[in-house]
């Protein structure tokens, strides 16, 4: 087993030529042993520099030529480091000073004919709506099309390249250190914490694991063989080179690989594994809200229990996908009607359970509904703090927001074990898993395999502990 290499500073993208220097922290324990102080004293500055901290480069407005999308075993994330972000370390949490970004794309689809307000009230919604508005404000001389700077009338056309310079605040995320599981020429297997995203996304861009591994493990040029949800811990495969990720993806793809979850659900598991096939489909797209559907793709999930907790009433269960589907096996656990424990989107006291009708958009019962990474514990300054990062034109600056709690910072469904033809990775059990004894994991006999019945009439409604769920 390959230990991690110890931390390498960030190299910026001339003209800066001073490094980011990245504090040494200390592998923080699991939840519930040991818990790190959240005094302030205890915090970790982020740099001893941090005062003399570079002026950010100005908004980036060259229109790349547009290439074929690449598959996803081919792609590359460029790493693009701000001069004015670095990583500190807080009451258990690794969070990122705010920094100047331009945020790029090409027009999609569902944008076609509408009005840059329209988009960016719609997706890209920001703490709240007082908020999100006072953005669309902030920003509005800040967005340019093809290069050019546009006014929020604009309707999008086909091809159109929207840029946007924006003071970026990043979500905070756990700040327990990722683990190099396995490495070889070819291969980088890590065991992700949970809170953590596999690749840039949404509030998320240097904490993401792919920017970790760059600046505290010196990896880059790394293609994500597949991917975890931002609230799932386990096991991440990275391949080295195109060879490499194109051969784990096809083996993916050909469905050779055998991938082993853990979950903790709510009530007794069945003690026969259970087969759920029932097909999955994206009910909105701006909530990435994933719902059983005829429509949807075609999907097979095996289910065995492994241990009963009768004092909490909840079961640890092996979860086998044999597909890939987008929160295939949470939404399957919920449609049998065992949700994991504490997954916000898909739970048992979500918002969302399930059964929920809804329109082809999905524009009914997400109105308001909140992205897992949304930060509602806020309150409104009234006077800016004395940091160096701050930017009094930035409506995100005047929010102080609280950190949040660990165990809204992660759901009870970890990525145990990946095989392929010539290779086979595990981590350990996860904190939550480990009271079971190594005798319970084991597999199942083929006779002790059903499938899950058809949902009858009488069975449209479950109930688990105080909760019932239509």
């Amino acid at each position: 087993m390959a230990t991690s290499a110890s931390p390498l500073p960030v190299t910026i993208p001339e003209p800066v030529t001073e490094p980011i220097v990245l504090p040494d922290v200390a592998a923080c324990p699991e939840p519930g042993i040991d818990k790190p102080s959240s005094s302030a004293e205890d915090a970790t500055p982020a740099s001893s520099s941090i005062t003399s901290r570079k002026r950010p480069l100005g908004p980036d407005l060259t229109v790349p030529f547009r290439r074929k999308r690449q598959a996803t075993s081919e792609e590359v994330t460029e790493l693009i480091i701000p001069p004015d972000a670095e990583y500190y370390f807080e009451n258990g949490l690794r969070k990122v000073t705010p920094y100047y970004f331009t945020w790029t794309t090409y027009a999609k689809g569902r944008w076609l004919g509408r009005t840059l307000e329209d988009i960016f009230r719609d997706e890209f919604f920001a703490v709240n709506k007082d908020v999100t508005e006072a953005r669309i404000s902030a920003d509005s001389v800040n967005i340019f099309v093809n290069g050019i700077r546009t006014q929020l009338t604009h309707k999008i056309k086909n091809n159109d390249y929207i840029a946007n310079y924006t003071h970026r605040h990043e979500c905070p995320v756990t700040a327990r250190p990722l683990k190099i599981v396995a490495e070889t020429d070819d291969m980088l297997v890590i065991d992700k914490p949970a809170s953590i995203p596999c690749h840039p996304c949404g509030r998320f861009r240097m904490n993401s694991v792919i920017y970790i591994l760059a600046s505290e493990f010196g990896r880059r040029n790394l293609r994500v063989a597949h991917r975890l949800d931002r609230l799932t811990s386990g096991l991440l495969i990275f391949a080295k080179n195109l060879s490499a990720a194109q051969s784990v993806h096809d083996q993916i793809t050909e469905r050779v690989v055998r991938k082993e979850y853990l979950a903790q659900v709510h009530g007794r598991f069945p003690t026969e594994t259970v087969l759920c096939n029932e097909p999955i489909d994206c009910v909105n797209p701006r909530a990435g809200i994933y719902q059983v559907r005829d429509t949807g793709r075609p999907c097979t999930t095996e289910f065995h229990s492994l241990y009963y907790d009768e004092a909490k009433n909840t079961s640890i269960v092996k979860c086998k996908p044999l597909t890939g589907r987008t929160h295939q096996i949470r939404i399957h656990l919920q449609y049998i009607g065992f949700p994991i424990v504490n997954d916000p989107v898909y739970g048992a006291n979500a918002l969302y359970t399930g059964k929920d009708k809804i329109d082809p958009v999905g524009n009914d019962i997400f109105t308001d509904f909140p992205e897992e990474c949304q930060r509602t514990k806020h309150f409104k300054l009234d006077k800016l703090p004395d940091d160096p990062w701050v930017d009094p034109k930035c409506p995100e600056c005047w929010v102080k927001f609280e950190d949040p709690k660990d165990e809204d910072q992660r759901i009870d469904l970890h990525a145990w074990k990946y095989q392929g033809p010539s290779w086979k990775f595990e981590t350990e059990l996860p904190f939550w898993a480990r009271h079971i004894s190594p005798s319970l994991i084991s597999e199942p006999s083929e006779a002790s395999i059903v499938s899950l019945p058809d949902k009858t009439e009488s069975q449209e409604t479950f109930q688990l502990g105080s909760a019932t769920h239509p």
